[in-house]
């Protein structure tokens, strides 16, 4: 007789074990639950997939959001001053401010306009930006225009929206760890019940043909992730780099 091998949950990782239970559920609905004697299980389980795959593809908002939009704002009304400065200053009675507007127009003109980028690249950009208007010689020209504070000014609103962009990234990151392991253990609990009556129907040797086959199925999933285990662990022992996905969070 064939039973469903164990396996060790808690020490996939999340992309293997939405892959394995994803894999599962098709071998269910392959079979059918009605020819594996496990209507209300299955049910279950399908319940249990589509929390998973939910928790794992979450994109919570954050309370941080309000406060970087309005950053994000307030950088683009003094990109907006500054560059349109700059064109202003083109038409400047001063001949000094006038060469000086034209060396800055070619640094804006390179960057073109930024507000239109989405928010991670505007922020790359408008740093970029930033440095090269510091630089000395764009500095002197910057002075010569009367802009300097206002770059530095941009600069600051800049760095504000890439600290509240990281901080929303880190809030979120942390609360997915907490959902997706909370969903985990649950269906850890589902799964076990599965097996569990499956194993059952085999120990009283009920087992048709199509229960018999799911079993060689699950278990030769369940060989192909402890292959994968094992050489993960010889990768780590052996000190070369491995790219890890998030086991189940302490």
């Amino acid at each position: 007789m064939s039973y469903i091998n164990n396996i060790p949950l808690p020490r996939l990782r999340n992309n293997d074990y939405f892959q394995f239970m994803a894999d599962v559920n098709g071998l269910i609905a392959q079979a059918t639950p009605t020819a594996l004697n496990v209507e209300e299980e299955s049910v279950a389980f399908d319940n249990s997939f589509t929390e998973l795959d939910e928790a794992i593809n979450v994109d919570q908002g954050s309370v941080l959001t309000e406060k970087i939009q309005d950053g994000d704002h307030r950088r683009d009304t003094t990109w907006t001053a500054l560059n349109e400065r700059v064109k202003a200053t083109l038409f400047s009675p001063i001949p000094e401010e006038v060469e000086a507007a034209k060396h800055l127009e070619r640094v804006f003109n390179l960057y073109g306009n930024i507000r239109k980028l989405s928010l991670k690249e505007q922020t790359a950009a408008a740093t970029n930006l930033n440095n090269d208007l510091k630089d000395r010689e764009m500095a002197v020209h910057c002075q010569t225009i009367g802009i300097m504070p206002w770059v530095l000014a941009h600069e600051t609103e800049n760095n504000a929206v890439n600290d509240l962009q990281n901080q929303r990234d880190s809030e979120k990151a942390t609360n997915n760890a907490a959902k997706v392991k909370e969903v985990r253990l649950a269906f850890d609990e589902v799964y076990k019940e599965l097996v569990n009556r499956i194993n059952a129907i085999v120990t009283l040797r009920m087992a048709t043909p199509e229960i018999e086959n799911f079993i060689l199925e699950v278990n030769q999933k369940i060989k192909n992730l402890e292959t994968q285990l094992a050489a993960r662990q010889g990768h780590s022992a052996g000190g070369e780099e491995d790219s890890t996905q998030p086991t189940v969070p302490e």
